[in-house]
């Protein structure tokens, strides 16, 4: 089995407690992340989390992503939370629904076909204990909650119907429904993560574009997500979880709504233009940049961590995961990261 992340190395270093002690740092990655999720000037770059992603939720399964303090040896894809399947495909590391297959036959009458997921009966405490393993005290726990509002939409019955289902009037109220139980549901999940796994950090998924532009008008998205994306951005603020919403797609004209949403961090792509977001919206939204450099020499690092703090303001928050660089580019990063906010 192929797992997304090192399990091995993931359990070693959480019983090992470490923190990435190649470097002496001021205060611990917890407290470092904190102040970003908080909207202040951390003291260096270089975000570092714990991932904890129990195969008690099945969406987590279903889409290739297990890391719970056990080790996984069955096979990732099949049924999620809500019974629809997924087929998960190794080279791309990641699932999409099994072809053929639907769940929902007419969305007006959803609730004939959907049930929804028995959140309560799961048994947290074992989650709990094993994730004691992949969990180190002085990181943010986090998980990713698959799927959101319109891909879950999609999952039920197809991107095309789903398209329309999103702007015919005769079925607007019944997507209205759906999204309105989602909340509900999202909103007992955060709970007992937050209760029972201490969750601090959730990766909310739900894409709203393409490459070239969003899937629909603002005007949709204001009247159709923008209402229940607020609501389980409440929940998250609720119970103490900062939210981070992982959108895909040219959607940077929808982060204007995100922000309105009380979003406090973008997870975009790189098409999207991440500088120029970042120096407009930086202040209210934690803006992610997605560069991959795990392959790349000293020289090309300076390079890529000098451009970075070129851009850098205070009180502009900027997401740089550690898991997306190589050695040679954190510490580069984090010597850098830490001379400018050290001003």
């Amino acid at each position: 089995m192929q797992y997304p992340f090192d399990y091995n190395k993931e359990v070693a270093q959480a019983e090992e407690g470490k923190r990435g002690k190649e470097f002496c740092t001021p205060i611990t990655p917890r407290e470092n992340d904190l102040l970003v999720g908080r909207h202040q000037d951390p003291a260096w770059l270089g975000q570092e989390l714990n991932h904890v992603f129990p195969r008690e939720i099945p969406d987590n399964v279903a889409r290739g992503f297990v890391i719970d303090g056990r080790p996984f040896e069955g096979e990732f894809g099949g049924t999620d939370m809500f019974g629809v399947e997924w087929v998960y495909v190794p080279v791309a590391r990641g699932s999409m629904e099994k072809p053929g297959t639907r769940l929902v036959a007419d969305i007006e009458r959803w609730e004939e076909d959907v049930v929804f997921p028995d959140v309560e009966n799961l048994d947290w405490a074992a989650i709990a204990e094993a994730a004691k393993r992949v969990i180190v005290p002085d990181k943010i726990t986090s998980t990713m909650v698959y799927t959101g509002f319109f891909e879950r939409l999609i999952s039920l019955i197809g991107f095309e119907d789903a398209a329309v289902a999103m702007i015919d009037e005769e079925q607007q109220e019944a997507v209205h429904r759906l999204f309105d139980r989602l909340c509900v549901h999202y909103d007992n999940l955060l709970r007992h993560m937050r209760e029972d796994m201490g969750l601090e950090y959730v990766v909310f998924h739900d894409d709203w574009g393409a490459q070239r532009g969003p899937f629909f008008s603002e005007a949709t998205c204001r009247e159709m997500l923008l209402p229940y994306l607020k609501r389980v951005v409440e929940s998250a603020h609720k119970y103490q979880i900062i939210f981070n919403f992982h959108c895909c797609g040219k959607v940077e004209a929808f982060v204007p709504l995100m922000i309105e949403a009380g979003v406090d961090a973008w997870d975009g792509q790189p098409i999207n233009d991440i500088w120029g977001l970042y120096h407009t919206y930086g202040d209210r939204l934690n803006i992610t940049l997605n560069e991959k450099v795990l392959e790349i020499s000293k020289e090309d690092a300076e390079t890529w961590t000098d451009n970075i703090v070129s851009h850098l303001e205070h009180g502009k928050q900027l997401i740089v995961s550690r898991r997306c660089m190589n050695e040679t580019a954190r510490e580069l990063l984090y010597i850098k990261s830490r001379q400018f906010y050290g001003e």
